[in-house]
């Protein structure tokens, strides 16, 4: 019988593995850009372990799962390089989760049954029934832990909003202080344990089984600790998200109004131009009259001139969208990008010139930012509406792979300061304003931005 009981022992070790390697890919694949691959990291963990336990000379458990934990985090970096903090917080959380869960579970789920099947007369009469006891209690010990880890992994995903946000080191060093607290916690637990087998030859929780209840206590507020933090640092982050936001409107703000101004200023040479029409003209007439025809001519093409400059090359039935495209168009231009407009300003309804400004500057700074890297580089920006629908459509080339993020729906930025994830936060922010919304698609090599409103007329 001992033989049988130390092969359902082991068969229930390595099934153990195999469940918190399933867990640790799920708890890692949202936050990988390269998800469909983060079953290596689950598998990883559950080879090392296994290999761990076989081998002939004992290790301690918290060990060998420290040696899991440490090739999970070796396969997960060679996936994916980036945000080596962020998965070495990672790493540290699943192996607390695990020590959490098994915790809970050995120390009281555990024991009531072993109580109720195995440590009953009829039972220890019948080695065979104890064995099939066995069989059972350990089911249902790895039944409820893979509940438990599921549980707090759902938790932690909820509360962890922005998963492909680099973490820094500062960050990291804050976040793993109570995950150290916590291990220190547990390797408290375990030295009194050991010492006070060492001292007595008994089981401090055979001997006083309110222990066991602490230790349960300890695990669960160590989880509550863990995502407190989480919180706090997540706090912490959108407060500076929305700071950086804030910054980069104000910007954008400041760069209307000058634009505004540029208007202005364009409108008091139009109207000193039309002015002075009548004396342009009157000077022609003399000279033709004068058959000084040379000089009329040199005369009619400064005239132009002055005209070309004080009128933009885009009419789109709103001045400060005219200056925005036509200055958007000009920046493209002097970086080889092929500029084309169909835009047209949605006269007569509800939509505000400042809000539409704001959205072209940035769908156009995120388009050039893109295209100025590609062969053959394109932007076309088109507009047009159906009864109370109104779309923007922005277009341009592409070189590489959109990565959308789960949360927010929108693409990963590619700068270190995010600021292009802000633009299009702030066109998704014009866009709701009016009962809108925008859609991203890549189709090849082609980034594909449209951005619906729900106008009014007015």
């Amino acid at each position: 019988m001992e033989f049988y009981w130390e092969v359902v022992s082991r068969i229930a070790g390595i099934a153990a593995f195999g469940i918190t390697g399933y867990l640790f890919y799920r708890f890692v694949k949202p936050f990988l850009l390269e998800s469909r691959y983060a079953w290596c990291i689950g598998l990883a963990y559950f080879v090392a372990l296994t290999i761990l336990y076989v081998m002939p000379w004992e290790i301690g458990g918290a060990l060998a799962y420290a040696g899991g934990c440490l090739a999970a985090f070796l396969v997960m970096y060679f996936m994916d390089s980036r945000n080596l903090e962020q998965k070495l917080f990672l790493t540290v959380t699943m192996y607390l989760l695990n020590w959490i869960s098994h915790g809970i579970v050995t120390s009281i789920p555990r024991n009531i049954l072993f109580q109720i099947l195995l440590y009953q007369p009829y039972v220890s009469a019948r080695p065979v029934f104890g064995v099939v006891c066995y069989v059972i209690v350990e089911f249902l010990s790895l039944v409820l832990r893979f509940l438990i880890i599921v549980l707090f992994i759902r938790i932690i995903n909820k509360v962890y909003i922005r998963k492909k946000e680099n973490m820094s080191r500062r960050e990291l060093a804050f976040m793993l202080i109570i995950p150290l607290l916590i291990l220190l916690g547990y390797i408290s637990f375990i030295f009194f344990s050991n010492v006070y087998l060492a001292d007595f030859g008994k089981y401090i929780w055979s001997v006083h089984p309110q222990y066991t209840w602490i230790e349960v206590l300890y695990q669960i507020i160590s989880f509550m600790g863990i995502i407190t933090s989480l919180i706090f640092y997540q706090n912490i982050k959108e407060n500076y998200r929305k700071e950086k936001e804030n910054v980069v409107l104000s910007g954008q703000i400041a760069d209307i109004k000058k634009h505004i101004g540029k208007m202005e200023a364009l409108y008091t040479d139009i109207r000193g131009l039309k002015h002075d029409m009548g004396n342009h003209i009157m000077a022609v007439e003399n000279l033709f009259l004068k058959n000084e025809q040379k000089e009329a001519i040199d005369y009619l093409s400064k005239l132009k001139k002055q005209l070309v400059e004080v009128t933009t090359e885009i009419k789109t039935g709103n001045p400060v969208t005219d200056v925005i495209l036509a200055e958007k168009q000009k920046e493209a231009r002097e970086k080889g990008i092929d500029f084309k407009c169909e835009f047209y300003y949605p006269e007569g309804t509800n939509i505000n010139a400042f809000d539409i400004s704001v959205l072209l500057s940035n769908a156009l700074d995120n388009a050039i930012e893109a295209a100025r890297i590609c062969e053959k580089p394109y932007i076309n920006i088109k507009s047009w509406r159906r009864k109370n629908i109104y779309m923007i459509e922005v277009r341009n080339n592409f070189a590489g792979i959109l990565i959308v993020d789960e949360e927010s729906g929108l693409p990963e930025s590619t700068k270190g300061g995010a600021e292009n994830g802000f633009g299009l936060v702030n066109i998704r922010k014009v866009a709701q304003k009016y009962f809108g919304d925008i859609d991203i698609e890549q189709k090849g090599e082609e980034f594909i931005l449209s951005v619906m409103f729900v106008v009014e007329e007015v």
